[in-house]
This record gives structure tokens, sequence and C-alpha cells, in this order.
């Protein structure tokens, strides 16, 4: 039996986007490994991804770091502690039968998916902003790029080959239309002058 009901959640654009986005295997991967090595937040780089592709354009000032703010404590005291406690309980732990400890994961499982869906809703109600901007896809692209290294560089992640790697593994999925040359050029020159010292690359500061 389901401990909770998706029936809870209201509509929310995000969601969407997010789920869509996500159940891509490359977007899966490259996410998990960012959130492995680097410690990023997986719902925090589709959010970047949302927020260019809604019409949004680029973080303006302080906008990231609300969200962030907004998901800190609950990301630390929920989320991390039930991803921790799936992970002890995947082996089983003796002397608990296994059988048991394995109906309990599957329970834990269902509630860290649950506290996932209410961190993409509280990344969401942060976003004050509507989405007037362009939705040229080029001009998308450039800014989701924008967005992502944004965060690499306000979670300290660096913007090394690895991490390029998996930013680029990302926006290929969230931009299929655009062929991985062009996206690879996109992040790797936006890269080379945010490392030369141009911030004008992350967007506005307004």
């Amino acid at each position: 039996m389901a401990v909770f009901s998706s029936g809870v959640f209201p509509p929310n654009e995000f969601w969407d986007f997010a789920t869509r986005l996500y159940a891509r295997d490359d977007t899966r991967e490259a996410c998990l490994d960012l959130q492995e090595r680097k410690g990023l937040d997986v719902n925090v780089l589709l959010f970047c991804c949302w927020v260019a592709s809604s019409g949004r354009g680029t973080f303006r000032q302080g906008e990231l770091e609300a969200a962030l703010d907004a998901v800190s404590e609950w990301r630390g005291h929920v989320i991390e502690v039930l991803r921790e406690l799936r992970n002890r309980l995947k082996d089983g732990m003796p002397p608990a039968p296994k059988p048991l400890s394995d109906d309990l994961r599957r329970v834990v499982v269902e509630c860290e998916l649950h506290s996932e869906h209410v961190e993409i809703l509280m990344l969401h109600q942060s976003m004050t902003r509507v989405g007037t901007g362009t939705f040229d896809r080029v001009q998308q692209l450039e800014d989701c790029t924008a967005n992502l290294l944004r965060y690499l560089v306000e979670a300290g992640a660096g913007t090394g080959r690895q991490e390029l790697s998996a930013i680029i593994d990302i926006l290929c999925a969230a931009f299929p239309e655009e062929s991985r040359q062009r996206v690879e050029t996109t992040c790797g020159g936006m890269a080379f002058r945010l490392d030369a010292g141009d911030d004008s690359v992350l967007g506005s500061s307004q």
C-alpha cells in the first residue's frame, strides 16, 4: 500500500518539466554524478534549466541564492537524512530480518521521493518572476548554460572537465533539437570566459 497519495500535490509546471527531463538517462546519470562528487542538489540543477526554458532567462541578482536558502534546511534535515537511511538499508542491517528491512527501505524510498517533490514545489515558489522573456531556443540554451554555471560557482563545485561534461549531458537532454557540437561550443566558450574573469556570461545582475 502506498504511503502517500500523489493527489496531495497541486499541479506544477516545474514538476512536470523536471520529471520529463530527469527521465532521460543522460540527465539522470549526469545529475547523480554531480550530486555524488560535488554535493550538488539534483532538483536545483533541474531548476536552473527550467528557469531558462520557461522564458525567465538567466537568474537575476539574488534569485539563485534565495532558492538555495529556501530549500537548505529541508534538504539537509529531510532529503539527505532519508537518502542516507535508504543507502544504509540497501544491504540490510543484521540481525534485523532482511525481508523486513527491505520492506522498510521501500517505504523510505517512497518518503524520499515525496520529499523531493516537496522541494521542487519550494523551488518553484521561490521564483516570483513570471516567464515573459525569450522563447528562442538558441538564447534559452545560452541562458540555461549560464544558470548551470552560476550554480557551479555558487556551490564551489568548479568548472573542471568532469563538471562541464556533466553539464553538457544535461544541456543536450534539455535541448535535444541542438547538436552536441553546438552545446559543447556554447558551454565551453562560456566556461572559458568565466574562468578568464568575465562574470557577465552568468547573465543579468538586475
